[in-house]
């Protein structure tokens, strides 16, 4: 049975690098913070248009086990969080 990912709700805390890329750390959901113990899979989205944003995504595992999927949008930073992973152990 194919698992879409869901969105959810969360914060992504992260530690700068010294080439001021950001790397996730942690997930907090609902107040719970899980700590990302590994990253399965990273991907990087560019467009042809000149301008358009630049997407990173990873797909990482927390510390309890589960799975999500990470997306952040540069220039402005933000990320998305999605529950599930398209990628297999």
């Amino acid at each position: 049975m194919k698992h879409d990912p869901i969105p959810i709700i969360a914060t992504v805390e992260c530690r700068s690098q010294s080439r001021g890329d950001d790397v996730p750390i942690a997930i907090m959901i609902g107040g719970r913070r899980f700590d990302i113990v590994d990253t399965l899979d990273r991907a990087m989205v560019t467009s042809v248009d000149a301008g358009a944003p630049v997407i990173h995504r990873l797909w990482v595992e927390v510390d309890d086990g589960r799975r999500f999927e990470l997306t952040r949008t540069l220039p402005d930073g933000t990320w998305r969080v999605m529950s599930g992973s398209r990628v297999q152990p």
